[in-house]
Parts: C-alpha cells; structure tokens; sequence
C-alpha cells in the first residue's frame, strides 16, 4: 500500500467526478480540467506495439546529442541542461517512449533511458522527502559523496544515497551512484553522460530488452527509476549547499518538471480514464506519451523548475 503522499484516486473514484469524453485535442483539454474527469476516446499506444510494456522498451525516443569522443563533446560546451533544453524546444508531435543518452568515455558504452513518468515520480519522493521538515516519518534522503582523490575531477565521484520508500513499511532503498560530475573540469561533459547507479528495484530488475537479430543496437540498456532520480536530486542539492558547486546541476540527466507539469501529471493519474473495452485508468506508458505531446506544445518550459521544486504543491 502507497504512503498516503503518493496515493492516486481509484477508478470509482474518478468516475464519481463526472465525466466527459474527448478524443482530439487531448493536451489541451487535459489542462483544462477543473472538477471533473475524462474518459479518452482513442488508443494510444502505436499498433505496432503489442503491449504497453513493450512500447515503452522498444518506442521511438527521443536522442539528445550523440558524440564520437571526449574532445568532440568538450569542444561542444555544452552542459547536460542546455542541451536538453535545447532538443525539447524543438520535439515533434510524435510519440515517444523517453528520452536517450549515449556514454563518451569509459568502457561502459550502454544507452541511458530516461523516462518523464520516473522524473517526475521522483521529483515527487525527493518532495517528500523535503516537505517532511519535522523528520516526522524519517523520509530524509542521505547523502555521503566519496570526492576527495584528485582522480575524481576526472572520472566523476562515487555517492551513496539513501531513499524512503513510497510504500508503507517499506525500507529503504541504499545504493551508489558512480560518474557524477562534481568539479567544473572540462571532463564534466564527459563524465555526465556516464552516470549510472548501482540501485535494483523491481521496476528495473524485471526490465529485460531485446532487440531484434539483424539489429546492430545493442540489446541493454541502463533505465533509471524514481528513486534514482530523487537520489541525484539530493546530490545537486548536497553540492550546491556543502560544497557550492552547481556542476551536479548543470551536467544533471534528470529532466525536473515546471509546477504546471506536475499539475498536468496530477490529472492524468487522478482526472483520466481510457476506454477500452471497460474503463480504467492509464497505464506509465500511456502517461509518457502524454507527457511527451505536452513537452511538443510547451517545449523546455514543461521541464523547466518553477521557483524551489521542495516547495511544490503534489
């Protein structure tokens, strides 16, 4: 069972709200809603796809910028918020399953995927963990960074972070994340692109992908999941306010919503239904797909922080 923090609606009650059907338009009607809820009209998920756990590892994604090496990407100069800011500006109306980014330098050469539902989720457990300021139900998020080796400018610090849980009596989640940027050297660019943790939820672990055998990607790839998220959120934090460094936030991989995405995120977990065949409530993919159209409309701004992200309204 969720902590009362992270429970959504069920199905009765959303329905209670009063419904109306739509079935176009569906950013645009979604923002408006006030008091009631919808029911959309249409499948979402592309009829390629046989599943929607199958669309979300095989879907089209979105690709921020792909380099051939640590000069190309240093001479580029860009940080990992610009250039994310930069390719939302400018994303289609299309479907997509998250977004990608490829790894420069080290052995490790797997594809990161980022998934909007998962930032935002865990957007919303590093909320909780700040709004907690009592230290009423030990939602703290600890921080230990391990950055004192000269060779940490170059290959990125090792950082243990500890997460609560989003389900009641639950424990928490401890795990390590390597390559995190934490000094402004130009192997900052590099060594973003390579941050990886060693965290295994179910959400993870059960995550298998494989593509088909005349294709030449490989199979695997590296997803992070909202504690990650939450986790790396505290890190920017911890660097920011101990050590003044805001490289953490700028080489940052996780996109934070504006407060208006959390709202818009808000109604399609609580003020949204699909029909088909019976009515029930939308699933992550159908949620990601979501975000992405509004992400087309909105641009960076849907992924832009709106004042101080502890202090937003779930």
């Amino acid at each position: 069972m969720k902590k009362q923090y992270f429970r959504e609606l069920t199905l009765g009650e959303i329905k209670k709200k009063g419904l109306a059907e739509i079935s176009n338009n569906l950013i645009s009607n979604i923002l408006k809603i006030e008091d009631y809820s919808v029911i959309i009209n249409l499948n979402l998920i592309p009829g390629d796809y046989d599943s929607s756990k199958r669309f979300l590892k095989h879907g089209n994604d979105v690709k921020l910028p792909r380099f051939n090496s640590l000069d190309a990407i240093i001479k580029n100069g860009e940080t990992s918020l610009g250039m994310r800011n930069k390719v939302f500006d400018k994303v289609p109306e299309k479907i997509f399953s998250g977004y990608t980014i490829k790894p420069v330098i080290g052995n490790d050469k797997l594809t990161r995927k980022v998934s909007l539902v998962e930032c935002i989720e865990g957007a919303k457990l590093y909320c909780y963990a700040n709004q907690d300021r009592e230290g009423l139900f030990n939602s703290f998020i600890d921080v230990k960074a391990y950055d004192g080796a000269n060779k940490v400018a170059v290959e990125g610090a090792e950082v243990i972070v500890s997460v609560p849980s989003r389900t009641v009596k639950q424990p928490r989640s401890k795990f390590k994340f390597s390559s995190v940027p934490v000094f402004n050297h130009k192997r900052k660019f590099g060594i973003a692109n390579s941050v990886v943790s060693d965290h295994v939820c179910d959400n993870k672990r059960f995550n298998i992908r494989y593509v088909s055998f005349d294709n030449n990607e490989y199979s695997r790839q590296i997803n992070f999941c909202a504690h990650e998220v939450a986790g790396y959120l505290s890190i920017v934090d911890y660097y920011k306010n101990e050590k003044y460094s805001i490289t953490p936030y700028e080489m940052n991989q996780f996109a934070i919503p504006s407060q208006e995405t959390v709202n818009f995120y808000d109604k399609l977990c609580n003020n949204c239904l699909i029909d088909d065949d019976k009515l029930r409530k939308l699933n992550k993919a159908e949620k990601e797909i979501l975000l992405w159209g509004l992400v087309s409309k909105q641009g960076s701004d849907a992924f832009k922080p709106t004042g101080k992200l502890k202090d937003y309204n779930w």
